[in-house]
């Protein structure tokens, strides 16, 4: 009976424990899983409400909010909750904690001690780059005077805690902001209210009321950095868009029609797999200058620039250069009237947050940039400084030096006189046309036919001098190549091939690829001329994607000897379920989720037969990298024997190993990295090569 009864209060007792330990964690449950997830303003609302309903807030919680707090960019409740587990802080964690000290107001001493401790411990962390930040606190510290001859003061426009920039437009100025009536609980994942494009004008240089810009631009998500060409009648600018179960930035363009905004072009360089953002405009309006984090750069976000051509076509996306984009993000790009290219960076050295920088234009690159200095900038991030086109001593730029919010800012450069004539606008180089490049006949300078001066009644005329003939023989006589598929070589028949006349779009001559996918124009004389410029016209329905370029009737010779590729047409709903399929591994063994991802594909590939894939196996940058190329090469080809032993035909993979070519993160060859990050890198990916006939 003892016993029944000690097992009663036992059972009590383990019951109310479980009960209370739930009521405990429940919220703390929740924000570790939005946590994980990278959704931090959530996860942040939950340890929140956890401290309210008295649940245990561990050492290793605290840690999470503070991390929270530093990717909201609330620096100040980030160091006041790192403060709180000092001692407790290791590899990442922090390395965080001293860039949130690199950000705080007079914490550049602090910050070199725990730098110093962070690479002293090296676990997790990235030792180039904490000795990059260390100098550039030693550079804070001797570069502590503030100029005095410039006043940086807070505007008293609403801007929704987030500016992206201001933008002068014709008497006024453009800004993003949220209305203060809004009464939506609809926020984005760090909490704050969509923005909308408004307009205020300009009295004095003060900033009025504002109102939207434009009814038609508006979204569900935000809008915002904004660029437009010098007579404003086209505008550029970024939007938030729903890609898949994640989102995009994309930037956009608006032809104003005289009324009002018309509607909006998504730029072909746009992609669902990185992001484009904050374009600004070249004065010359020549090119077309933005943000990306696409692969391949040289670290988080880098300013890339496209030609804009005839016709709203785009050039290639360039990169701008290692001078500019460092390991860190370079962002907010922008012109004065007179060329002056500024831009903001985390990279360079700087007060912490993102500084403001101008750069110079040498040899056709843009380099060595300067920091503008305080009070331009801070320890917290300042970036989208404007220059007034009429007056280059005022402007405006964005900072969150007054708190987590980003607010508008008056400039003010006093001592320095308003030049009397406007400085000639430096060009810059315009790279060489590649074949295959779209070129802009209509930003060549117009040449104007000389006044005709008529000879006095008494003067006799001079004799006129005859042109002499033009040699017809140095002007390519046909156009003649070979067209080919880009996926796996094959001669395209079939293929039109079209030229015309890119002045007048009279049609030169045209032509059919016959089996082996040669042709051959001939080029009528009356258009060998010095600078003809052709439209060239590929086309094949239902088989290849069409492909237009404009070029020179010099750079013929040029197509004639590289020859034509084009892209087949794939049916998207065959080729949809496989594209993107990743298959990740660890050692000689898939992991896995990755095994049920390979019997998805064996299943696809046994239903389609007439799809051929690649099987890209790829390493981290650990060992010999010899050994790397060897073993992912024998993993891709273990990968296709599981393929086939699942009844996929032979034909239907081929396996490559690239060893460590192709790293997606930062965990380059002598970089030290967490697992988690270096498994990333050890992956399949799955390629469609082509498509049997």
């Amino acid at each position: 009976m003892k016993n029944v009864a000690r097992y009663i209060i036992f059972s009590l007792v383990l019951l109310v424990g479980m009960q209370t330990l739930d009521a405990q964690g429940k919220n703390i449950s929740k924000g570790d899983k939005l946590y994980k997830k990278g959704e931090y303003y959530l996860a942040l609302m939950s340890y929140n409400k956890a401290k309210e309903e008295g649940e245990n807030i561990s050492k290793a919680v605290t840690t999470k909010i503070a991390n929270c707090y530093f990717q909201l960019n609330d620096i100040d409740n980030a160091f006041v909750s790192f403060n709180e587990v000092e001692d407790e802080l290791k590899g990442q964690d922090l390395l965080t904690y001293a860039k949130t000290l690199h950000k705080t107001v007079g914490g550049y001493e602090m910050a070199l001690a725990v730098y110093e401790r962070a690479k002293s411990e090296a676990v997790g962390v990235n030792v180039e780059e904490i000795n990059d930040l260390i100098e550039s606190c030693k550079w804070a510290l001797e570069h502590n005077q503030v100029n005095q001859n410039v006043r940086v003061i807070p505007s008293a426009v609403y801007t929704g805690g987030q500016s992206f920039g201001t933008v002068y437009y014709k008497d006024g100025v453009v800004y993003s902001s949220a209305p203060q009536d809004n009464g939506s609980s609809k926020v984005d994942k760090t909490g704050k209210v969509f923005l909308d494009l408004y307009y205020s004008d300009l009295v004095n240089d003060e900033i009025q009321n504002g109102h939207l810009l434009s009814e038609k631009l508006q979204f569900q998500y935000h809008i915002g950095a904004i660029s437009f060409t010098s007579d404003y009648s086209i505008m550029y600018f970024t939007l938030s868009v729903r890609v898949k179960n994640d989102t995009r930035l994309k930037i956009f363009e608006v032809k104003h029609d005289g009324d009002d905004w018309g509607k909006s072009v998504e730029l072909p360089f746009n992609s669902d797999e990185y992001d484009c953002a904050m374009p600004a405009v070249s004065p010359d309006d020549k090119f077309l200058y933005f943000v990306s984090n696409k692969k391949g750069g040289e670290g988080g976000k880098d300013i890339y620039r496209v030609e804009r051509l005839r016709g709203g076509k785009y050039g290639a996306m360039r990169n701008i250069g290692p001078a500019i984009n460092t390991f860190g993000d370079e962002q907010f790009p922008s012109f004065s009237k007179d060329n002056e290219f500024y831009f903001s960076s985390d990279g360079h050295m700087g007060y912490g947050g993102l500084d403001i920088y101008k750069a110079e234009y040498k040899d056709g690159k843009w380099t060595n940039p300067q920091n503008l200095l305080q009070p331009f900038n801070s320890s917290k991030d300042d970036f989208s400084y404007t220059i007034n086109p009429n007056n280059p001593n005022r402007g405006f730029l964005s900072s969150n030096r007054r708190g987590a919010n980003d607010d508008i800012f008056y400039v003010e450069i006093l001592g320095k006189e308003t030049p009397k004539h406007e400085a000639p606008i430096v060009k810059e180089e315009v790279t060489e046309p590649q074949v295959g490049d779209v070129i802009d006949i209509t930003a060549l300078p117009e040449v104007k036919p000389e006044p005709e001066i008529k000879p006095e009644p008494q003067i006799e005329p001079e004799p006129e001098v005859k042109e002499a003939p033009v040699d017809l023989s140095i002007f390519p006589s046909a156009l003649a190549t070979k067209i080919k598929s880009t996926f796996n070589n094959e001669m395209a028949a079939g293929v039109k091939v079209e030229i015309l006349d890119d002045v007048t779009g009279k049609k030169v001559a045209s032509a059919v690829s016959d089996a082996n996918g040669n042709f051959n124009i001939l080029i009528p004389d009356e258009f060998k001329k010095e600078g003809q410029e052709f439209e060239l016209v590929f086309s094949k329905e239902g088989e290849y994607n069409s492909k237009r370029m404009i070029v020179n009737i010099m750079e013929i010779k040029d197509i004639n000897d590289k020859g034509i590729s084009m892209t087949p047409v794939f049916n998207d709903n065959v080729l949809d379920d496989i594209s993107g399929m990743i298959l990740y591994y660890n050692g000689n063994e898939l992991l896995e989720e990755s095994k049920k991802t390979l019997d998805r594909l064996a299943t696809y590939l046994q239903s389609n037969p007439q799809i051929v894939v690649k099987l890209n196996t790829h390493s981290d940058a650990r060992g010999s990298k010899l050994d790397n190329l060897m073993k992912t090469q024998k993993m891709g080809e273990k990968v296709e024997g599981l393929l086939q032993a699942k009844g996929v035909d032979e034909d239907s993979t081929i396996p490559r190993g690239y060893g460590e070519r192709y790293i997606v993160n930062r965990c380059k060859r002598g970089i030290l990295c967490s697992e988690e990050e270096q498994q990333k890198n050890k992956r399949i990916e799955v390629v469609v090569w082509k498509v049997k006939k």
